[in-house]
This record gives structure tokens, sequence and C-alpha cells, in this order.
């Protein structure tokens, strides 16, 4: 008796067994096995009596870009992200080859300083790519009316101590040494004279304008004797 209502009770059971398995949806997004991240980048050549210097970065050429310039020219190059083996062949026929990490879905620049004897890279990180100007996500960071300036110190013996944008100062409790940035530095847009302060009482002065909304990287470069700057747009 209880083997037959085992088997009925087993009857009751199969076709909702059956039902249910026939109501799973599968129609759903397939995920992927893998996902490519990539980067944005550009590469300055601040080494001092590098010339015009030509660039490779994992086989891919960039270009070539002279003393105190960028390469590629126009747009930042997308790649992947991680890790970049970057070669640069100097103007005297010597070259270096840099290696460095392109941090995941981050647009960067790539400062190469030094001299062709002795140089770094140093990589400077911006935003994330999807933070485009007119893009919710990245909104928050292009306020109205102010332009945005990085400072970076490519200069291998000078550091560096504030910066004066008309009666706006910033000053640096620790001086940047070489290699070092600021974040980026909120400044009203407009016509400025900048002042650089730089190794203690020694002074870099000239004028730009800072663009409403408008991202910028200011690089200084070359020894400390002769120092040079160069104002790059980041957005």
């Amino acid at each position: 008796m209880k083997k037959l209502y085992k088997q009925k009770l087993l009857l009751l059971i199969l076709p909702v067994i059956v039902i249910l398995s026939g109501c799973v949806d599968t129609s759903g997004p397939v995920i992927p096995s893998s996902i490519n991240y990539s980067s944005e980048v550009k590469v300055v050549n601040l080494v001092i009596g590098s010339g015009t210097t030509s660039f490779v970065l994992n086989n891919q050429s960039l270009g070539s870009a002279n003393f105190g310039e960028e390469a590629p020219a126009g747009n930042f190059l997308s790649v992947p992200s991680g890790s970049k083996s970057l070669k640069a062949n100097f103007a005297n026929g010597s070259s270096k080859t840099y290696q460095f990490a392109a941090p995941t879905e981050y647009k960067l620049r790539v400062f190469l300083v030094g001299t062709v004897t002795s140089s770094e890279s140093y990589v400077v990180t911006q935003r994330y790519i999807w933070q485009t100007k007119n893009s919710t996500e990245g909104s928050p960071l292009f306020p109205e009316n102010k332009g945005q300036l990085v400072v970076f110190n490519g200069s291998p013996d000078a550091t560096i101590n504030a910066v004066i944008l008309n009666s706006d100062t910033v000053s640096f409790s620790s001086a940047l040494s070489t290699g070092k940035s600021t974040n980026y530095l909120a400044f009203p847009s407009g016509s400025k004279n900048v002042k650089v302060i730089y190794n203690g009482n020694q002074e870099l002065n000239f004028s730009y304008n800072l663009g409403s909304k408008n991202r910028y990287t200011l690089a200084l470069y070359d020894s400390s004797a002769s120092l040079k700057y160069k104002v790059f747009l980041d957005d």
C-alpha cells in the first residue's frame, strides 16, 4: 500500500517540475567571456637634448615630438589598458625604452623627463575616459566659469613653490620636485597673468587665457637656469 501511494505522489510531482523548468527565462543578455578595457594616452617629450624624437608604443608608432611637445598630434590615442613599453628614438641616434602601466579606463599623459643619458617616465592621470565634458558622469568635473590647471614639474633641477594667476595664489606646503604634479586647481576663467615661483625666489612669467569649463596641464621643463613652460589642453 505504501509503495502504491509513493508511485501516485511521484506522478503528481513530475508535471509540476516539468512546468517550472519550462518557465526559466534564457533571453537575458549574454555575459562576455572577457572585457577589453582601454585607456587614452599621449607622450610628452621633456628630455633635454633630445631634439625631434620618435615614439613607438608596444610596436605602434605615435609619430614624433620636438622638445617640449607631445605625441601623437591631435586627439589622445586609445590603447588597451595595462603594461606598456615605450621606445623613444632621440635625434642623436640614441634611444631608451620606458616601462609604465596605463591605468584601466583612464585618460593620461606620460612625461619623459631628464637628459638623453638619464631620463625617467612619469604618468599623470586626468579622469576616467567616460567622464567627458558634456556627459552626466563628467559634467561635475567641468564647472561653469572656471578654468582648471594641473601643474607638473618636468625640470630635473628645479622645485616649484607656488603659482599665481592674477591675484589668486596657490602656494605648495611641500615644493613640487621633479616628476611631481598637483591636482586640478580651479580659477575664474578669463585672461591671466601667470607667475611661477621656483627654487625659492625665482620667477617665470607669462600670460594665458583660461576657458570656461576647460582643463589644462602646465608643464614646467628644462634646467632651472632656462626654465620653460608649455600649457597643454586636457579637455
